[in-house]
């Protein structure tokens, strides 16, 4: 058997029949293992960068996804979704082709010896949480073994073998296999932590949990919130755990951080003792005085995610979310405070939604996108998986959007990377033939992988496409003129040229549909989501539309920010 041959067999026995792949000189003999075996499929995109964002949403939707691209471009175009792979904790496989040992330059000076020859090892090492260049087609086993070992264990993550051409063709014989390693919390000593943690709660009165994107990677991902719900503990989520809780629960107090609910953030700033579970203390979850009265209690697989620059952390469990759950959160008694939970409940009611105003306030009366997404979520099924790209949208996404339980949402939150929802829309109509999806995505990332609407089927039932349109790249163009007072690069006059949806539409032979005011949200939507073919609705909205952090004042020259 053949390297090529092997690699496929492998990716086999772990049960993954789909892949998605990019044909190149340096990668084509597994490209053509996998063509030759009737029980596999693969997706071909136009460009290698959607092949990546494709396998980062394959793998949140299937637990696992594999990718492979040819040598030099086709290696660099996969960055961007490998990036996204390893700051969301992904875990998924990436395959580039390298160029035959021959041309593979052996003075590390030498700038390059053969053709679409790229040291992919250097570029990858620190996004990946492995990253190795075969050297040998007996290693090939070995290799295999330890990087998707690596990738599933602890945090997960991306990690990527380069396999040079001539290898690849190469007899297999002498394969030495890899020997997991024995899991580090075999010794962890869960009754002093449990003990520590009932002396802290003593104290406590008001008791926060706050979840990250951590928790899906757990299997009591439904007890943990039923426990909390049981007990009456107040809990806030961040963008990448949106999905894992009804809106409507009631101690749920929504999203966390600068683009989060008031509820959440002012919940977080009152609390004295808040627990983590799998979230990052990064720059957009940590907000205004989170936890500055509490006493922090962070769990997380990363020992390093417990070393907080933001914020000072009492404790930090260096456990995976279910280890904390079987082992210490189950067997603390936690005692209800009837005050507190009042509290929570009147600022559920009171601050959960944004008080934003109309858009009177804004020269053109285009579409107020906080009404618009409100009034579409609950036309929106459980049925439906959504994709959500980068940029104003997301925020106005996410401060408006009524999740029902049991919703998937995808949102490549970590490397924030615009144009990937289309493209993820794509992967996961290539997973599940009977699966809706929709994406949201604004003008500007509408652009970024544009030629991905080639692979949508006119005749497909299952793709819409939302293009929350303000003609401009709004976070930066509100942004720089609230900063600067003028704004270059973000706007039609100043360099951005926004699209023509229509005509785009037109282009790709997919049915356009249009909202230009809030009145006809309602009416045109419902035909939009009913309609029995791939779509695009162009949703027109204003450019001087803010996000929550910004707000109109009387000139559309003068933003001030708000104490949101």
């Amino acid at each position: 058997m053949n390297v090529s041959k092997y690699i496929i067999n492998f990716f086999k026995s772990k049960k993954i029949k789909n892949f998605y792949v990019f044909q190149g000189g340096a990668i084509m003999n597994v490209i053509n293992e996998i063509g030759k075996d009737k029980s596999l499929k693969y997706l071909v995109p136009h460009h290698e960068q959607s092949l990546s964002m494709q396998v980062d949403t394959s793998a949140r939707l299937d637990g696992y996804s594999v990718g492979m691209v040819t040598s030099g471009p086709g290696a660099t175009n996969i960055l961007t979704g490998v990036c996204s792979a390893y700051y969301d904790s992904i875990p998924c496989f990436f395959i580039t082709g390298q160029v035959g040992q021959v041309h593979i330059k052996k003075n590390k000076k030498y700038r390059q010896l053969g053709f679409q020859e790229t040291d992919v090892v250097s570029i990858f090492k620190s996004v990946t949480k492995y990253c190795k260049q075969i050297k040998n087609e007996n290693e090939i086993r070995y290799e295999l073994e330890k990087a998707y070992n690596i990738s599933i264990s602890g945090r997960p993550g991306p990690v990527l073998l380069d396999i040079p051409f001539n290898i690849q063709k190469k007899q297999v014989k002498k394969l030495k296999p890899f020997i997991k390693k024995i899991d580090k919390y075999k010794n962890y000593n869960f009754v002093h932590e449990k003990n520590e943690i009932n002396k802290l709660l003593k104290k406590s009165s008001k008791l926060m949990f706050v979840i990250g994107g951590g928790i899906k990677n757990t299997k009591n991902q439904e007890k943990i919130i039923k426990f909390l719900s049981s007990f009456k503990i107040p809990f806030a989520l961040t963008w990448t755990s949106f999905d894992v809780v009804d809106q409507k629960n009631n101690y749920y107090l929504g999203c966390i951080g600068k683009n989060g609910h008031r509820s959440a953030n002012i919940a977080c700033e009152e609390a004295d003792i808040i627990f983590t579970l799998g979230q990052r203390f990064a720059v957009k979850n940590i907000y205004g005085d989170f936890g500055k009265k509490a006493k922090i209690v962070a769990i997380d697989i990363d020992d390093q995610e417990i070393k907080s620059n933001f914020v000072k952390i009492k404790r930090g469990l260096n456990l995976s979310i279910d280890d904390f759950y079987e082992k210490i959160l189950k067997n603390i008694n936690f005692s209800k405070n009837l005050k507190w939970i009042k509290k929570i409940t009147n600022l559920k009611k009171d601050q959960f939604y944004i008080n934003v105003e109309s858009n009177k306030s804004i020269k053109e009366n285009l579409v107020n996108p906080f009404i618009f997404i409100n009034e579409i979520s609950n036309l929106i099924s459980k049925s439906y998986i959504i994709h959500c790209d980068i940029g104003a949208h997301q925020t106005w996404f996410f401060q408006s959007f009524n999740q029902k339980k049991g919703q998937k949402i995808i949102n490549h939150c970590g490397h924030g990377a615009m144009g990937h929802s289309v493209c993820s829309a794509i992967a996961a109509n290539f997973l599940y033939k009977n699966k809706k999806n929709i994406a949201f995505i604004g003008d500007g990332g509408f652009m970024m992988n544009l030629q991905e609407l080639n692979l949508i089927n006119p005749n497909n039932k299952n793709i819409k496409i939302i293009v929350l349109n303000n003609s401009s790249l709004g976070n930066t163009f509100l942004g720089t003129l609230n900063t600067f007072g003028k704004t270059y690069g973000n706007e039609k006059k100043y360099g951005y040229s926004p699209p023509d949806v229509k005509s785009i539409s037109k282009g790709f032979n997919l049915t356009y549909f249009k909202i230009k005011k809030n009145s006809e949200i309602l009416p045109t939507f419902k035909k939009f989501i009913k309609f029995k073919r791939s779509a695009i609705l162009d949703v027109k909205i204003s450019k001087y539309q803010p996000t929550a952090e910004l707000h109109q004042i009387s000139s559309t020259k003068n933003l001030i920010k708000i104490d949101y």
